[in-house]
């Protein structure tokens, strides 16, 4: 093939050497029609390789990734991401290769896809699934648990009736550029949680019986999705939020009753003065981690979110001490009493969130392609505390005084964000408040091509951190569209500006 297939089709294997012919057999059949590659990325230690290879050396559109030792690491999860990244069509087609999931079914799912759909799930749960190719029924109820647990944690896995699927096709502009970290073999619910605002649709999953071979499935591999939670929870900005908001405010009733105990019961203070000494610490650290982990994915300044939410925290915190001295005056226990005005707070302070909390994971697209690319790049000036944004081409751009002659077309060559600071001199300076220079520059990819490079610059006694990076990150492929619509002469060669705006 000369150039890129319609559909790549990537299929994971770990001693399948019985199964390999059957599903090319079965494979060929079905896609018969389509423009298509196939690439097995393969752990086995039988003879699946050689099976795999035979079949390569007499058919261009197979190929063969084998991984040995170390590249191993990490199972199924790694070699579906081994698989996407070599891969060249314009759809991506995973499934297992147990024969388990049908090849007759990709077409339908490519069909979807081509319909408008950016992930096509075949889900075992949706109206004409079955999911009796499980083994036993101990397996069912696991998997039906496991998959309540994706879906009642994550909104995004929502999207699908069955978000632990391991057989889905989406578009390559989905998952080009994101930098995976599944752990186990769930990369599905990776991909919507990493991704959301997605237009996700199911087809019915007839999932059928092993034909050869043994099933993956194991105790392992269950810590391993447990594992693959957890990571999604801590360390996947703005995911779970509604948890993590109920999780903050139950810790900071660990501060607030050992504080109003000590202070009451050892120190002898009045109660409502000890009310005081407890809750602002409790206020300062609720504040604090709501920031830093329940809206990670917004905390860029202090700005308007945090005021209103410092609004709606004092209007509770008043409700909870309303509530904690009546019950007081009714001579309750000081800590029974502080628990009884937590519970409202906690409830008031809910409700009054209830619309923050809920909010999806910050997006841009919103922004940048309702108001256009001179808005979205100022209300971006506005948000990382930059004097300018503007865009420039992704090569021969006039040099820059903020950063070296070169970065450009680096950034755009390596597709990766950069940041940039000058320091004052040449020498140490003692003085507190000298101003330096930094810029960061973040490639804008559209398409599966560099349309421009980002550039935001600042020249402030503090420079752009990783967060003012991460959000510039985010705002990027939003600007894509914009950029690839706007012709040639409203986007000058030597760049797009925003105008300059003061912090």
């Amino acid at each position: 093939m000369t150039g890129a297939p319609l559909l790549s089709v990537v299929v994971p294997t770990r001693n399948e050497e019985a199964n390999v012919g059957p599903l090319l057999s079965r494979l060929s059949a079905a896609l018969a029609s389509i423009d298509h590659e196939i690439l097995f990325v393969d752990d086995s230690d039988d003879g699946t390789a050689r099976v795999i290879g035979a079949a390569a050396a007499a058919e261009p559109r197979v190929d063969l990734i084998h991984r040995d030792g170390p590249d191993r690491a990490g199972g199924l999860s790694t070699a579906v991401v081994r698989g996407i990244h070599g891969t060249r069509g314009e759809f991506v087609c995973v499934m297992d290769g147990d024969l388990q999931h049908p090849p007759e079914d990709i077409p339908g799912m490519l069909a979807a896809a081509r319909d408008g759909a950016d992930v096509v799930v075949a889900s075992r749960y949706t109206r004409g699934g079955d999911r009796h190719g499980l083994d036993g029924r101990g397996r069912r109820l696991v998997s039906r648990a496991a998959g309540a647990v994706a879906r009642g944690l994550f909104s995004e896995a929502r999207a699908s009736t069955d978000p632990l699927s391991g057989f889905f096709l989406c578009r390559r502009q989905v998952v080009d550029g994101i930098e995976f970290r599944p752990v186990g073999f769930k990369i599905l619910l990776e991909l919507l949680v990493c991704v959301p605002g997605m237009r996700v649709r199911d087809v019915p999953l007839r999932f059928a019986a092993r034909a050869q071979g043994t099933s993956k499935a194991s105790a392992r591999q269950g810590l391993l999705f447990l594992g693959h939670i957890r990571s999604l929870v801590l360390e996947v900005q703005g995911s779970a939020r509604p948890w993590k908001f109920g999780a903050v405010g139950l810790s900071g009733l660990a501060i607030l009753l050992p504080l109003i105990a000590l202070l009451t019961a050892v120190d002898g203070m009045a109660p409502l003065s000890a009310f005081f000494l407890a809750y602002l610490p409790s206020l300062v650290w609720n504040t604090v981690l709501n920031r830093v982990w329940t809206f990670a994915d917004q905390r860029h300044g202090l700005g308007e979110g945090t005021a209103r939410y410092l609004e709606r925290a004092l209007l509770s915190g008043t409700a909870m001490f309303a509530t904690y001295a009546g019950l007081v005056a009714l001579h309750l226990n000081p800590v029974l009493a502080a628990l009884g005005g937590a519970l409202v707070a906690m409830l008031l302070n809910g409700t009054a969130n209830r619309a923050a909390v809920r909010r999806r994971p910050r997006l841009w697209s919103e922004v940048a392609l309702s108001q256009g690319v001179q808005v979205a790049l100022a209300r971006l000036c506005a948000e990382v505390g930059a004097d300018r944004s503007y865009l420039l081409p992704p090569s021969g751009a006039a040099p820059a005084a903020t950063f070296p002659a070169g970065m450009v077309e680096r950034v755009a060559e390596q597709r990766r964000g950069a940041l940039y600071t000058e320091a004052a001199g040449h020498r140490a300076q003692r003085r507190s408040n000298i101003e330096m220079r930094s810029a960061l520059l973040v490639p804008v990819v559209h398409r599966d091509a560099v349309a421009a490079v980002l550039v935001c610059e600042r020249l402030a006694r503090h420079p752009f951190e990783a967060d003012q990076l991460d959000l510039a990150m985010t705002a990027a492929p939003a600007l894509g569209g914009l950029v690839a619509g706007s012709s040639s002469d409203r986007a000058p060669r030597h760049g797009l500006q925003a105008g300059t705006l003061k912090v």
